[in-house]
């Protein structure tokens, strides 16, 4: 059910935009936790990945740039903020579909493949509302802006890493949302976004699932996974995450220390990211990028440690604290 567009006033956009932001970062601790699994991150699998969770980190600034724009404040660092894994994605984003954190596995990428679908999958988000895609979710927010025409402040907005942009204008909305939809789903065209070989989400994920290329036939037009072949890469064998994550009475001393360690920069970024819009502080935005960067090394140090009694290895539980 949706609303009807006469409904969609200045309220209802700032509660969209905050689930949109919501909606970006909660792809992000699974699409990285994956990421790290692999172990070679040079081989073309994990380039790939790369490209995706530096994209969503793209997206998610710019929610946060359009909420700002109309003078809202984005929550980064509150419970409600941070999504519990397995769960579902945040509000009521195809809402059979749990997404646990764990290591890269065909089953996983399957739940990738129906985070990013470009058709079908019921989206509910604001309001109790539902779309039939998150395009069309973005869509009718692009709607509520032409239908509004709200005055854009550039206040606290941000610029910098991986190209996020101010939005002073309308035309910069539409820029920033059109962005948003193509490099997550692709268009109706193609499932490509600047050219050749840069695919939307979806199908980079799709090339890994299926261990081959994407490839347009020349005749037909059709585009099919039945290109040059793409091995699946060695990872490490990291587990799916226990519900809240792993406690301390369950694990060694080791364990719980790259644990904690890790949840504690985790808050940290968060915090940074906080600040960062609340106050439009750039330098705050790239410490922000630079913890992110330094989750590494704790993640992959968990996901070498064997679980006693059960198949697979640790991994980061992405927690507030």
């Amino acid at each position: 059910m949706s609303l009807p567009r006469s409904e969609h006033d200045l309220a209802w956009l700032k509660e969209s935009l905050q689930a949109a932001i919501k909606l970006e970062f909660a792809t992000l601790p699974p699409y990285l936790a994956a990421y790290w699994s692999v172990k070679d991150e040079e081989i073309d699998p994990a380039q790939s990945m790369r490209v995706i969770f530096r994209e969503e980190m793209l997206h998610m600034g710019l929610a946060c740039n359009l909420l700002t724009a109309l003078g809202g404040v984005p929550q980064l660092n509150t419970p409600d903020a941070v999504p519990i894994y397995p769960g579902p994605l945040p509000g009521g984003v195809n809402p059979d579909l749990r997404v646990p954190l764990g290591g890269l596995t065909k089953d996983l990428l399957a739940v990738f493949m129906q985070i990013e679908f470009p058709e079908d999958g019921p989206v509910a988000l604001a309001a109790a509302e539902e779309f039939p895609t998150i395009g069309d979710f973005y869509t009718a927010i692009q709607a509520a802006f032409d239908t509004l025409q709200p005055p854009l402040s550039l206040d606290r907005q941000l610029q910098g890493p991986l190209g996020l942009r101010r939005i002073g204008t309308l035309d910069a909305v539409r820029e920033s949302i059109t962005l948003i939809k193509r490099q997550g789903e692709g268009s109706k065209a193609s499932p490509e976004d600047t050219g050749p070989g840069d695919l939307a989400h979806y199908y980079r994920f799709g090339e890994i699932f299926h261990e081959k290329r994407l490839k347009k036939d020349p005749t037909t037009g059709e585009w099919r996974f039945d290109g040059p072949a793409l091995p699946f890469p060695e990872v490490w064998p990291m587990a799916v995450v226990p519900a809240g994550g792993y406690r301390r009475e369950d694990v060694t001393a080791e364990v719980w220390g790259l644990l904690e360690q890790f949840d504690r920069d985790f808050t940290t970024m968060l915090g940074q990211l906080q600040t960062a819009w609340e106050r439009g502080d750039a330098a705050a935005l790239r410490s922000s990028v630079s913890t992110m960067l330094a989750l590494r090394d704790p993640a992959v140090s968990l996901m070498q440690i064997e679980i006693p009694g059960a198949e697979g290895t640790y991994g980061p539980c992405f927690r507030l604290v």
